[in-house]
């Protein structure tokens, strides 16, 4: 090869670093078995750089559909335990823990000790047997799905920063003492007000109505969670369109939206399904209709804005324009969006090398966390309108309206005027356009869009999803 071919590879490797596929959770095929009056699945499970170390642990969110060939696809309840690691290929063989949840819909997987590498075993999961009596097996398909989750321990966390910038913002503030919020009670009423426990300024008419209660029941992030790692991906959301018929398909189908494609979607319908090339790429285009269903559809929840916070802050003092990684320093991000849309490292790094020493070159949050801050708005239950503080935290159970929508009477809807839904995080629009002090990075405390119920699609709107832990 000569001099000016070795030249031009370097060139291009630089311009157009190595992809990596981030977790690269990938779960075969389940095997069925009905014996007597038992049934179960077995299948493999393997996804790239786990951990559990002092501070949390990561997961995977797992969940089994029977799709019939005509008809609506039906959920399937997982017992309470019996679930079996059958044999472990995983670096270090690290057992595995098994938590069901305890409305049944689903289980977490995770590493049971100290760990950091690749899980890779095969495992035997224990399904309720009466709700196969009604399922023609044979003409429908049985499938497993899985969602990468972060474990958001308990444990008390600290409201808005210091400084009266963030405040211009419409970051929450106490409104009677310059000591920032402390939340440490889960279940505690919090009021909202001049004279209450938590204020906030609201200049622009987005950061929500400056009043209410927030119930005992409203997820204040204080008991532990479970996070997405990552927004909702292209794969997540083409498998979720391929359960579905008639008209929940028809609503949820955000491939034939105006601007799709041109704007960088790339989920596309071939040969009787939905495809995409691309993975992992972050969802774009997801209404806050689409995004609840997805939450229903896979037995998970929004989050809240207080929760948003503990995610992305944990246990650390604020500081002024403090971002998700721990400092106000936003330029040393590397994981940034590439020509197709996919987040990459610009230093090519790969997400093993991820520590508690480089978590701004990640975009990490202090819980480890990917992309709290920059890639897309995140979207949540807002404090600043009466629909958002009557959210009590409920749980999707698998099974969609027979129009495609969250059957959840606590979510705020995608309806334009009704209310609850705020913007968080910043969002990123493509590279043709100019930034400023809160996007495409926004710090963890601002909230210029915090009580916006922007429930439309768009470019930089994607998903991000949590579940109590039980």
């Amino acid at each position: 090869m000569s001099l000016k071919a070795i030249c031009t590879l370097i060139f291009l490797f630089f311009l157009f670093p190595p992809r990596t596929s981030a977790s690269d959770l990938k779960l075969t095929t389940p095997v069925l078995y009905i014996e007597g009056n038992q049934a179960f699945a077995v299948f493999n499970i393997s996804w790239d750089n786990s951990w559990n170390n002092d501070k949390n642990h990561d997961a995977v969110w797992i969940f089994f559909k029977s799709i019939p060939r005509n008809g609506q696809s039906h959920h399937i309840s997982v017992l309470p335990d019996s679930h079996v690691e059958v044999a472990n290929f995983s670096n270090g063989q690290i057992p595995l823990d098994f938590d069901t949840a305890e409305d049944s819909t689903g289980l977490f997987i995770s590493p049971s000790g100290r760990f950091r590498g690749n899980i890779h075993a095969t495992v035997k999961i224990s399904l309720e047997r009466e709700q196969f009596n009604s399922i023609r097996n044979r003409t429908s398909l049985f499938r497993v799905f899985g969602v990468e989750m972060v474990k958001i321990p308990e444990g008390g966390f600290t409201l808005g920063e210091p400084g009266e910038t963030a405040q211009s913002f419409g970051s929450i503030y106490n409104p009677s003492s310059s000591a920032l919020p402390e939340i440490s009670n889960e279940r505690s009423e919090i009021v909202i007000g001049e004279s209450g426990d938590i204020y906030y300024q609201n200049h622009e008419g987005y950061e929500g109505d400056q009043t209410g209660t927030l119930s005992s029941d409203f997820p204040k992030g204080v008991s532990p969670f479970y996070m997405m790692k990552y927004e909702i991906s292209e794969g997540q959301y083409v498998s979720f369109l391929n359960s579905l018929k008639g008209d929940m398909l028809a609503l949820r189908d955000i491939s034939r939206a105006d601007y799709y494609t041109l704007d960088g979607g790339t989920i596309y319908y071939e040969e009787n399904q939905f495809k995409t090339d691309y993975e992992h790429k972050p969802a774009i285009f997801l209404s806050w209709a689409d995004m609840m269903a997805f939450a229903d559809w896979a037995a998970l929840r929004p989050m809240t804005e207080f929760e948003f916070t503990k995610a992305s802050r944990g246990s650390r003092t604020p500081i002024e324009y403090e971002f998700p990684w721990g400092t106000n320093n936003k330029y040393k991000v590397q994981r940034l969006p590439d020509e197709d849309g996919l987040l990459t490292m610009r230093n090519k790094w790969t997400e093993e090398m991820l520590s508690e020493e480089n978590l701004p070159f990640f975009g990490a949050s202090y819980y480890w966390v990917m992309d709290l801050s920059g890639s897309l708005w995140e979207r949540m239950v807002t404090i600043g309108h009466e629909q958002g503080r009557a959210f009590i935290g409920s749980h999707g159970d698998g099974i969609l309206s027979q129009y495609g929508t969250a059957t959840n009477v606590d979510w705020p809807s995608g309806d334009v005027n009704s209310g609850g839904v705020g913007f968080r995080g910043g969002g990123f629009y493509g590279y043709t356009r100019e930034y400023h002090s809160y996007n495409p990075f926004s710090p963890i405390s601002y909230r210029p869009y915090g009580g916006w119920h922007g429930v439309d699609r768009n470019k930089a709107y994607g998903g991000r999803l949590v579940r109590t832990s039980s």
